[in-house]
């Protein structure tokens, strides 16, 4: 059971409350004119913040919504040349992050950029747009990684797209993790580490659910780990 406060334990407490309180007052007339610039310049801060959000961030992000649309549309079409360079009308990824690329859409330029030039072939320039990527979008974010480390893989520098892959992999969504273990388990087998594809390949078979059916990394995982595993001599 607690300890009743006597009667001048309690007096002590108000005395110390009121001298705190008695602290803070002085304190502040004796600084009211500094404090007041300060609150002054925080919000003129958040009035200037509003006013460029208002006036200019949030058109900007409107007008990148509606440029991505059309470069959307070429990519989804697999005529990545327009899709980064644009037609005659509208500009195309390139253009759009470079004139948007503090807005969102104009930020997803980047990544969509990125992809496009890894299907023509263009690796070190996708390169360069996917590291530009910083979205949240679970999907996006590893499948960027992903295709980074298809690039170093294309560019035959197997190390570094293991690093990339294993990053890709680490994603919440079960359709996207298996199939980057599964190529960074490729990309181990092609330096000769075949335990450190088996070890990939196993923890894919021991994930694999019925929703995974029809990924061709997770429906031919015996194959992978059949082939690793007389590779290894095991």
């Amino acid at each position: 059971m607690a300890k009743k406060a006597t009667p001048r334990e309690e007096e002590k407490d108000l005395e110390n409350l009121q001298s705190a309180l008695s602290s803070t007052e002085s304190f502040i007339e004796k600084n009211q004119k500094v404090l007041t610039i300060v609150l002054c310049a925080i919000l003129l801060v958040i009035a200037i913040w509003l006013l460029v959000d208002n006036l200019y961030i949030a058109p900007k992000e409107e007008k990148a919504n509606e440029l991505i649309v059309t470069s959307q549309t070429y990519f989804q079409n697999g005529d990545y040349e327009k899709a980064v360079n644009g037609d005659s009308v509208f500009g195309g990824f390139v253009a759009l992050n470079k004139e948007y690329g503090f807005t969102k859409s104009g930020k997803l330029a980047a990544a969509y950029a990125g992809l496009s030039f890894y299907k023509m072939g263009n690796y070190d320039q996708a390169l360069e747009y996917l590291a530009k990527f910083n979205g949240k979008d679970d999907v996006l974010k590893y499948t960027v990684l992903g295709t980074m480390g298809d690039c170093y893989a294309q560019k035959g520098d197997a190390k570094k797209a293991i690093d990339y892959f294993l990053k890709a992999s680490k994603s919440d969504n079960i359709l996207v993790a298996p199939v980057y273990k599964v190529k960074a388990g490729i990309a181990y087998e092609s330096l000769g580490e075949y335990g450190k594809a088996l070890d990939l390949y196993n923890e894919v078979k021991a994930d694999a659910t019925p929703a995974q059916r029809g990924i061709p990394e997770v429906d031919d995982i015996d194959k992978y780990i059949t082939s690793a595993s007389i590779k290894n001599g095991k």
